[in-house]
């Protein structure tokens, strides 16, 4: 008796037509799967912004540590180098706090979806309160992470459920578009002139060590060109993935948009459809931050 050959196995991309299908099949008749599959993706996105910040907060004393050395041949402490990067490690961890408040409403709206309860309670008021007291957002932005600060300590918890899905998509998509506005300013603006500063700091540093040994230690020339040229190709790929990150937290914005013009259809299979390739987006530009952070 003949043996039957086994089935090839799936590519990935007819894995993912599969999927695609599946989901597809099922979301327009039970629970709204595009709010939950755009709440998880856009999570993700939150997800890398405290990673990114620390890495520039550890890029500022890197670069303290270069005008130092230069600046005095005697010993510096790590208090000195604390004292310089003070100011930017205040407003990064301003940013991580309004981005916390993002991923809580998110969180919030995921659980929502699902009908889970959710409390996140005073962590997500606490860093709304802080970062309007911070000074980092302007008034109408303050205004905005408060907003979602309170719904998702509060509204979850106090029993809002599926139904009121669309209402709360309807209230707090004026506040997202707010919030992932001055996110995606602040990431593309303030981030990459952060890593610009960093550069330029760098470039002299090591301008200034291959000056001097050059004539004299030809090796130990070759070995800081070599370690500036690895620095360079970091700082390279930081500011690509900078600007990825930056596109993303744009999209984030973009897709409660179609939530919100979808409000009325949220378990249509266009929504969903829309939903799943915004999300394969937003892999793309995330593996890049990956990469680089």
């Amino acid at each position: 008796m003949r043996r039957r050959a086994a089935a090839p196995p799936l590519s990935r991309a007819r894995i993912t037509r599969l999927t695609l299908f599946a989901l597809v099949a099922t979301a327009s008749c039970t629970s709204p799967a595009a709010v939950r599959r755009y709440a998880t993706s856009a999570t993700t996105v939150t997800t890398k912004i405290p990673t990114v910040t620390d890495a520039l907060s550890a890029s500022c004393r890197r670069t303290e540590s270069y005008r130092l050395r230069r600046a005095s041949s005697s010993w510096y402490g790590d208090d000195s180098v604390r004292v310089a990067c003070a100011a930017r490690d205040r407003a990064l961890r301003d940013v991580v706090r309004v981005n916390s408040v993002l991923a809580g409403y998110l969180h919030a709206l995921s659980a929502l979806a699902a009908d889970r309860v959710t409390n996140l309670g005073a962590p997500v008021n606490s860093a709304g309160a802080a970062t309007a007291d911070a000074g980092l957002l302007d008034t109408a932005q303050a205004k905005a992470v408060a907003a979602l600060a309170r719904f998702a300590s509060s509204r979850v918890t106090d029993g809002y459920r599926r139904s009121t899905l669309r209402a709360v998509i309807t209230d707090e998509n004026a506040n997202v578009q707010v919030v992932t506005a001055a996110l995606h300013e602040i990431i593309e603006r303030d981030f990459a002139q952060l890593l610009g500063n960093d550069d330029a700091a760098e470039t002299s540093f090591y301008r200034a060590a291959l000056t001097e040994s050059s004539a004299t230690e030809p090796l130990a020339a070759i070995l800081v060109r070599d370690s500036y040229d690895e620095r360079q190709a970091l700082l390279d790929e930081r500011r690509q993935a900078v600007a990825a990150l930056a596109r993303a937290v744009l999209a984030v914005g973009r897709g409660h948009q179609v939530l919100y013009d979808a409000r009325n259809h949220l378990g249509s299979k266009e929504l969903l459809k829309a939903t799943l390739t915004s999300a394969h987006d937003l892999d793309d530009a995330l593996a890049k931050v990956a990469r680089a952070f």
